[in-house]
């Protein structure tokens, strides 16, 4: 899988959260509250995966421009010879 498939993957994974989670509070029969301290919950739940997600992406790049700049040496060294 490409690195911008899994881009897509991760972002259409936290959209499906988001959506889901956002349909679940509002349909949810709960007192003012509970769907207070739920929101708060989840949005902190959102938030760890979101910086999970940010994560792997951020490997994910550092991953791609090691593996440029390695071809870009090699094919530098094999143009020198």
């Amino acid at each position: 899988m490409s690195d911008n498939q899994s881009g897509n993957v991760i972002l259409g994974t936290l959209i499906g959260a988001a959506v889901g989670f956002a349909a679940g509070v509002l349909l949810a029969p709960a007192s003012g509250k509970e769907t207070r301290e739920n929101l708060s919950e989840k949005a902190n739940e959102l938030k760890g995966s979101i910086s999970d997600a940010s994560d792997k992406a951020l490997a994910s790049i550092k991953e791609v421009k090691e593996n440029a700049e390695r071809s870009i040496k090699a094919a530098s060294e094999k143009a020198k010879s």
